[in-house]
């Protein structure tokens, strides 16, 4: 296994354990197959609600109780027009961190971003 970076590892002070507590209810909010599901599809730019619901084959109640999930960990963002609701991934970092878990899942799939 490759070794991290002393800089990294050693120089830095530990995390508080609210930081360790958040960074893992991401995690268990992006581990979900289902709520991984729509992370993907999210990398490839916002999307309506029903569209998403569409694309990934749920109901649309079962999709607004996903994304409500992702939401609360900040790991996706939305915005109202009118009476429809749009989800995108909330910043480069989740964009990262998925592209990362996906690409490290399977390394001879081709994921953009």
């Amino acid at each position: 296994m490759p070794s991290r970076s002393k800089d990294s590892a050693t120089n830095r002070a530990p995390l508080t354990e609210a930081v360790i507590e958040r960074a893992a209810g991401m995690l268990h909010a992006a581990g979900d197959p289902a709520r991984l599901r729509i992370l993907e599809l999210l990398l490839s730019g916002e999307h309506q609600v029903s569209e998403i619901a569409e694309l990934t084959e749920a109901e649309m109640s079962t999709t607004s109780q996903r994304l409500r999930v992702l939401l609360k960990e900040d790991l996706v963002a939305r915005r109202r027009d009118g009476r429809d609701m749009y989800y995108r991934l909330m910043d480069a970092h989740v964009e990262t961190l998925i592209h990362n878990v996906l690409e490290h899942a399977d390394p001879d799939a081709s994921i953009h971003t």
